[in-house]
Order: structure tokens, then C-alpha cells, then sequence
């Protein structure tokens, strides 16, 4: 499992100071950029230096608790599955009190830069993949 943490920011939240509900799904790149960077995997700044491309295809979120201003929150990431182009990450969010308040699935499709058209997950994300499954992970290898 990768832990990322962050504090809730005033941008983050609605007229009520509780997170405005879209920037969990932000929370989510922002965790797999993160876990890309800790494992030497810095995305590039543009499509032509890519060494992949990965399109979300379907992000699913669930809010458990209420997210306010100052929250200091910790994203799990583990891989959950992984097919032959397409692989889902699942995050858990936790707060400072150890509450679970959201849960989140983000499936992406890898995509050759130049073409655009699906290509098979490379070996190097496929093995950071196995890496960081989850226990119950289902890994094409």
C-alpha cells in the first residue's frame, strides 16, 4: 500500500467549508502521481515525451464522513486489478481521527502517445502494479 497525505485547503472545500465532492476524485491523481514519482516514474510534461499514457476510463467514489477545511487526510492506494490494457487502482481515504471517509476506484486504459489506441500495460508499470496489490488483487501477469 502507498500512503500519500494532505492537508484539506480552503480551495478544497464548498461555501460550508466541506469539501466541495469532485476534488476527491483529484485526490486520487494526485495519489497516483505521487506513488508514480516515489517509484522513480515522474509523468511527462507532454504527450510526445511519454513513456505511457494512462486515460481514466471510470472513477467511482464514495463519501463516508464529512472532509473539512484543515483535515489532515491520508490516501491509500493499493492496484486492485489488472488486465492486458487496463488496470484499477483502489484509495481509501482516512482522516486524522483513523475515520474512513471515502473510498475511491479509478480504472485507466494504457495508450500508445503517437497513436492513441490501446497498447498493453508496460512491463515496468505492470510490476509496480504487483508491487502495490491489494490482498485480494487480481494481477494478469
Amino acid at each position: 500500500m502507498f500512503v500519500h497525505r494532505l492537508t484539506v485547503q480552503l480551495h478544497h472545500t464548498d461555501a460550508y467549508g466541506i469539501l466541495f465532492f469532485a476534488h476527491q476524485v483529484t485526490f486520487c491523481h494526485d495519489v497516483f502521481q505521487a506513488w508514480l514519482e516515489a517509484n522513480g516514474e515522474r509523468l511527462a510534461p507532454t504527450r510526445a515525451e511519454a513513456r505511457f499514457v494512462a486515460v481514466v476510463v471510470r472513477a467511482e467514489s464514495t463519501y463516508a464522513a464529512p472532509v473539512r477545511l484543515g483535515d489532515r487526510l491520508e490516501l491509500r492506494l493499493e492496484a486492485a486489478r489488472a488486465g492486458a490494457t487496463a488496470f484499477t487502482n483502489r484509495i481509501t481515504i482516512v482522516n486524522q481521527y483513523n475515520t474512513v471517509v471515502g473510498n475511491a476506484s479509478v480504472t485507466q486504459v494504457t495508450i500508445n502517445p503517437q497513436t492513441a489506441q490501446k497498447t498493453p500495460i508496460p512491463t515496468f508499470l505492470r510490476e509496480l502494479l504487483l508491487a502495490n496489490a491489494a490482498r485480494d488483487a487480481e494481477i494478469v501477469t
